[in-house]
């Protein structure tokens, strides 16, 4: 785990702290979207958040959650980037 990958997010309505880590980034339909693990003591209990990267007024890049129907369609876009990057790899080898 890469420490400089680590942010905690504090949950408005629990306060509980959520420890995150950036594994990836992509683009679909001209957004970014980021993706991260969450930092669990059991790996195993780790979760994927994706979370879109926006500029606020100032210019500043700030990541905003997304609604459930995004979040559906941004997973499978993933999933589908991820099994055509194995299969890319399997004809490489």
């Amino acid at each position: 785990m890469d420490e400089d990958n680590i942010m905690t997010l504090v949950d408005e309505e629990t306060g509980t702290e959520i420890k995150l880590e950036l594994v990836d980034s992509f683009e679909l339909n001209d957004k970014t979207y980021d993706v991260f693990l969450t930092v669990e003591e059991n790996e195993d209990d780790s979760e994927l958040v994706f979370m879109e990267e926006t500029e606020d007024e100032n210019g500043d890049v700030v990541m905003m959650s997304l609604e459930d129907e995004e979040e559906d369609k941004v997973y499978n876009a993933y999933l589908d980037l991820i099994e055509t990057s194995l299969d890319e790899q399997d004809d490489e080898e």
